[in-house]
């Protein structure tokens, strides 16, 4: 099981929020991308990938938690927001386990293999 001391976000050296978009690696676990920045409104969206052998244990969660951290402390964020087909009950309910919640639908948003499903806006306000 981990522990907190097991994941670090690592941005790449010389890699800037500044440019809209940051990926920050918490290797061998995964990593989450911040994009679609706006410095104006201080927001941003999550993107969050975990290799398969490290999901369901409790790693997508602390990262999430430690990309808060993050945003709030270097970036100033107020706001993370997160687009999640409908269908991915799994992402849906682990932004929801990091405190997120559903502020919106998009009707028939996403092309899943010929068929329109619908896109939920997950947000949470730092």
């Amino acid at each position: 099981m981990k522990s907190e001391r097991d994941i670090v976000l690592v941005a790449e050296e010389g890699a800037s929020l500044s440019s809209g978009s940051l990926r920050l690696y918490a290797l061998p676990f995964g990593c989450v991308d911040l994009y679609n920045y706006d410095p104006l409104n201080k927001r941003a969206a999550v993107g969050i990938m975990v290799a398969k052998e490290h999901r369901r244990k409790g790693f997508a969660l602390e990262m999430l938690r430690q990309l808060q951290t993050l945003t709030t402390t270097n970036y100033q964020l107020h706001t993370l927001y997160a687009d999640i087909a409908a269908s991915n009950t799994a992402s849906i309910a682990l932004f929801q386990k990091a405190g997120y919640q559903e502020c919106g639908r998009f009707k028939e948003w996403l092309n899943v293999d010929g068929q329109y499903i619908d896109s939920i806006r997950m947000q949470l306000i730092l």
